[in-house]
């Protein structure tokens, strides 16, 4: 009989709302089952130079035991009542879905022994197991794993489960990156680095992270900082519902338009996790009218005493936060409600 899997115990995360198991296998399985999700991601971790990890090289051959690997999994449907047998099955069965979030070089480094015939494939191998049905949730997860690690940023970390985790373009929203862009001019689309951008304000609740003035080590650690301080595995919308309305809105081209400005989609990834419910109600055409006096409010203020791109963060936000209140607004009214959060 093959080697398989096996489940020792079963928890559950309440902060990510997921399932927690720790279980083993060993080396076979490991190169058989476990090496080949590495490349599931797009955006890999760069594989660090070989001599960065001889040490570990050397302690596999005499067999040492390695630190737990960490695995990931998502499912909307409902394991609560699963035991650890059925989780041995249901790991064992959907383990081509599941992704590395903790453990890539290590079994980089294992696969290296292996080809050279240097490892004793019985040997034991540890393994943790999330299971959640939440995209952020376990997005979440990975962060509070890997902060702190160097070179993979809290930043570079997003763009590869976002970059996994949601194909855009099959809920409906075109996203190009930044090559592909290069040869789509006169094609409606978001950009790839934008929609990172606006995943990253959703995760954090907050617009302000998007500042060229911060040098990237600093801004990495606010990114997981915030991210981790948002309570995001307790909010009701998801990045998921954030991108269906994003989409629907840009079927009008006003609408489009608006949202295409980095600065004003950061701002709507972060407001509407407030006022979901009523953009849901909004029709493209009747949100674009109300864009209309968004902008005309915005025109009013003095250019020469205010930092444009933060200004259009922190009110277009504000404007989509409060919508159910602010959408019916003239220009003027707009413009006194905008004045009056300073």
């Amino acid at each position: 009989m093959a080697s398989t899997i096996k489940i020792h115990t079963k928890n559950y995360d309440s902060v990510i709302e997921g399932q927690f198991l720790t279980g083993f296998t060993d080396y076979q399985v490991a190169i058989d089952s476990l090496y080949p999700l590495i490349n599931r991601l797009d955006i890999q971790r760069k594989i660090q130079n070989e001599t960065f990890y001889k040490r570990l090289e050397e302690d596999l051959k005499a067999g040492c035991i390695m630190p737990p690997l960490t695995i990931a999994f998502i499912e909307k449907k409902d394991l609560s009542l699963f035991n650890v047998v059925k989780f041995q099955s249901y790991i064992n069965t959907n383990i081509k879905k599941g992704f590395i979030l903790d453990g890539i070089q290590r079994l980089n480094t294992l696969k290296r022994v292996y080809d050279r015939k240097d490892l004793n494939l019985k040997n034991p191998i540890f393994l943790n197991i999330i299971i959640c049905k939440s995209r952020d949730n376990l997005l979440y997860r990975m962060v509070t794993l890997n902060n702190g690690q160097k070179p993979m940023t809290a930043r570079h970390q997003i763009e590869i489960l976002a970059s996994n985790l949601y194909d855009f373009n099959e809920i409906g929203l075109k996203v190009l990156t930044e090559k592909e862009a290069a040869s789509a001019k006169g094609k409606k689309f978001f950009k790839k680095s934008d929609m990172i951008s606006g995943y990253i304000a959703f995760l954090s609740n907050t617009t302000s992270l998007e500042n060229s003035k911060i040098i990237e080590s600093k801004m990495d650690e606010l990114i997981a900082r915030k991210i981790i301080e948002s309570n995001i595995t307790k909010g009701d919308v998801s990045f998921t519902a954030v991108i269906i309305e994003l989409s629907r809105l840009s079927d009008n081209d006003e609408c489009f338009q608006w949202l295409k400005n980095l600065n004003n989609l950061i701002g709507f990834c972060v407001g509407i996790k407030k006022s979901i419910s009523t953009i849901k109600k909004t029709t493209p055409n009747r949100f674009a009218e109300s864009l209309q006096s968004f902008e005309e409010a915005f025109e009013k203020f003095d250019v020469s005493k205010i930092k444009l791109s933060r200004e259009r963060r922190k009110l277009s936000q504000y404007f989509i936060e409060n919508y159910v209140d602010l959408k019916n607004l003239d220009p003027d009214d707009l413009l006194l409600a905008f004045n009056e959060l300073d």
